[in-house]
């Protein structure tokens, strides 16, 4: 019997060749199994990241935990799509494959060193990331495409997340991390109990040039990752909510991360050293050990809400990079506005606010900023910004004195 006639035009919708698709691959069985594996991992290594992150010391590794956190956490929802299109009923998602790949997990949930964290995840991805390669390779191309295809995209993801990793661990981190959610710095840091940060107020006072108010701001993005350091713990703390709840806080915790990321770029452009600017950890310290899960949550719900009026929030910050003429700040702060909008409807979706909602917020920040008044002796409260603004514009600041006095702030 003869083949039918060709016309030149790949077959099989270019997914391979004809006798890629003759490969009898993995049974629906077995490669259920496998994913089913495959989720529990990035599932646990992304929670692992998220509890880790706000007592790591070494800023680059938590700006890095946070990206990872979501990944995996994307990966898993990617994993859980595909298994739940092949069987039904729905096999247990919220159970471990097996005692040795748990046990593999624990190890690394056990770290207490930077390096051990580090080193655990890199040896249990690089041999996940073979897995995915040696599953995407064996499947059938042609019955098996949709498998494939969400193979693929987190294929290249754990490609870039072994990189790093590898990298990560060769520069020998020293760092202890302890099991809780008091907020870490590294040696660089060395004012992370300096209470005091001006431009808190700085950013939105009309009378101060832009300039000096855009410089205000990109402070106030670099500080963001102390938003991170606090939505980890109620992230943690909260068992048993439904699986977005946790695929929607954990985008947000990684665009925190972003946020602050973007005020290291923009200092970095500079050339300004950015490490001796006294980023306190005053937000997540107050209310990660000081406040309930529930009330973090909802203290972040009435700051992304206070952030949503174009007078005083995203967009006025926006205006204000735009006015002071600094192309790269208004690029950031475009993107950090349109985050805003997201984290907002995250905040509805997930709280469910009443009319009396904002002023329980307020009532947990006037509860935990009193907290902070036990740990203000442990560093001098000092005043920096107005040196600062010397050193890196050239000029005197032009915020009175009194306005750069502490008040009750937020992050945001």
């Amino acid at each position: 019997m003869s083949s039918a006639p060709r016309i030149g035009i790949p077959a099989v919708a270019g997914l391979g060749s004809l006798q890629d698709a003759t490969r009898i691959g993995y049974s629906v069985d077995d490669n259920v199994a496998r994913l089913l594996r495959y989720h529990w991992i990035e599932k646990r290594l992304s929670d692992i990241a998220t509890a880790r992150l706000t007592a790591t010391p070494e800023w680059e590794v938590k700006g890095a935990l946070a990206l990872h956190q979501w990944l995996d956490a994307e990966h898993a929802q990617a994993l859980r799509q595909r298994i739940r299109e092949m069987r039904h009923p729905v096999p247990r998602l919220d159970v471990a494959p097996d005692p040795i790949t748990e046990q593999r997990l624990a190890d690394i949930e056990a770290a207490t060193t930077t390096a051990a964290l580090l080193a655990g995840m890199l040896t249990l991805r690089k041999q996940l990331l073979e897995d995915y390669r040696e599953h995407y390779d064996v499947t059938n191309p042609l019955v098996d495409h949709p498998t494939r295809r969400v193979l693929r995209f987190i294929i290249i993801e754990e490609e870039e997340t072994v990189a790093w990793l590898e990298a990560a661990v060769a520069a020998k981190p020293k760092g202890d991390i302890p099991h809780d959610f008091t907020p870490r710095r590294d040696e660089r840091f060395q004012e992370s109990y300096n209470f005091d940060f001006p431009p808190h107020n700085v950013y939105s006072l009309p009378y101060v040039p832009a300039a000096e108010r855009n410089l205000a701001l990109l402070c106030k993005r670099l500080l963001e990752m102390d938003v991170p350091e606090m939505m980890a713990s109620f992230i943690t703390e909260q068992c048993g909510q439904p699986w977005e709840f946790y695929l929607d806080y954990k985008r947000q915790l990684w665009d925190e991360a972003r946020h602050s990321m973007m005020g290291e770029v923009a200092f970095e452009s500079r050339g300004i050293d950015w490490t001796k600017i006294p980023l306190n950890v005053g937000f997540a310290l107050r209310l990660n050990l000081h406040a309930s899960p529930k009330e973090r949550q909802l203290l972040l719900y009435s700051i992304e809400q206070s952030l949503m009026p174009g007078d005083t929030g995203k967009r006025y910050e926006y205006d204000v990079a735009v006015e002071a003429g600094d192309e790269l700040s208004a690029h950031f702060e475009g993107y950090d506005w349109a985050d805003g909008v997201l984290h907002a409807q995250i905040g509805r979706r997930w709280v469910r606010p009443n009319p009396s909602t904002l002023d329980e917020g307020r009532a947990v920040h006037e509860k935990t900023w009193s907290a902070l008044e036990s740990y203000r002796a442990l560093q001098p409260q000092r005043e920096w910004w107005v040196e600062f603004v010397r050193d890196v514009l050239g000029v005197e600041s032009a915020a009175r004195a009194e306005d750069l006095v502490e008040t009750k702030v937020v992050s945001g």
